[in-house]
């Protein structure tokens, strides 16, 4: 159970005064939460990690930044990986980046099975 993070407001949510956690809302928005907080860390990101221990984070700057022109089949491997992480997700039924050389911005489209076989979809953007 988490403090629910509302993206139509962009902000916490709050009612009659009271925190509004994701238990409030549903199973699955708490487990998507969980992924979007994921996916926006950094691998080594968190001063906490231990060495010897699996670490959390996307490995963004290891591996995914590492080249100057990374391939969408590493991207793939990568946020497969680091999907499957947050427990409650079983299996990643689809992945699709948007990639803008431009900007070099990328969004990336996930839809993703719970263990309670429930499907669910989000996006988070990545780069400037």
């Amino acid at each position: 159970m988490d403090i629910y993070f509302d993206s139509l407001i962009n902000d916490i949510r709050l009612q009659a005064g009271d925190l509004y956690f994701t238990s409030d809302v549903s199973f699955v928005e708490g487990i998507k939460q969980e992924l979007i907080a994921y996916l926006q860390t950094f691998l080594g990101e968190w001063f906490l990690d231990d060495p010897l221990a699996p670490v959390v984070g996307v490995p963004y700057f290891q591996s995914l930044f590492f080249d100057k022109i990374p391939t969408l089949e590493l991207a793939d491997v990568i946020f497969r990986d680091a999907i499957n992480q947050v427990p409650g997700i079983s299996s990643v039924q689809n992945l699709d980046f948007q990639y803008d050389i431009a900007t070099r911005n990328m969004v990336v489209i996930f839809t993703c099975t719970t263990g309670q076989d429930i499907a669910f979809s989000g996006s988070i953007s990545i780069g400037v």
